[in-house]
């Protein structure tokens, strides 16, 4: 196979996984989570609390829009909003205990979706398979800023 095809044959077996594991995203947590609101969840997760300006450049939305995304998750108890010591007028966004939650129950039912699929590697291979998938994303260019 050509690098060309290769390339693609890999995209769409990525493609098909993320379809497989979204699909088994039931409403559990009685709140339908949104894929951009997922981004935001996990963006928090991963950094602590943040600014609406500093999740809007992270998403590349604008702040407004941010700010409405953060007025629906506030108002469904996922997510808070909190003053900074050093200046009351500025306020970051944090994860509250349904936010985590949401991507504990998540993140739980992605493994154990794919739990039995990655059995069918041997040990050598899962190793290779997660190595070169590191290997990619240490490769995959950092996001421009646009100054």
């Amino acid at each position: 196979m050509e690098n060309d095809e290769l390339l693609h044959s890999f995209i769409m077996n990525i493609q098909s996984i993320n379809r497989y594991l979204r699909s088994m995203m039931p409403d559990q947590s009685g709140y339908a989570v949104t894929r951009v609101q997922w981004l935001l969840l996990r963006h928090l997760q991963r950094n602590g609390p943040c600014t609406i300006g500093e999740l809007a450049e992270h998403l590349d939305v604008r702040s407004s829009t941010m700010s409405q995304m953060v007025d629906r998750l506030e108002k469904n108890g996922i997510v808070y909003r909190a003053s900074i010591q050093k200046d009351a007028r500025i306020k970051t966004v944090d994860l509250n205990e349904k936010g985590r939650e949401i991507i504990r129950e998540r993140e739980k039912l992605w493994v154990d979706s794919l739990a039995q699929p990655f059995q069918s590697f041997s040990k050598e291979e899962k190793e290779t398979l997660l190595s070169l998938m590191e290997k990619l994303v240490c490769h995959i260019p950092k996001k421009r800023e646009n100054k």
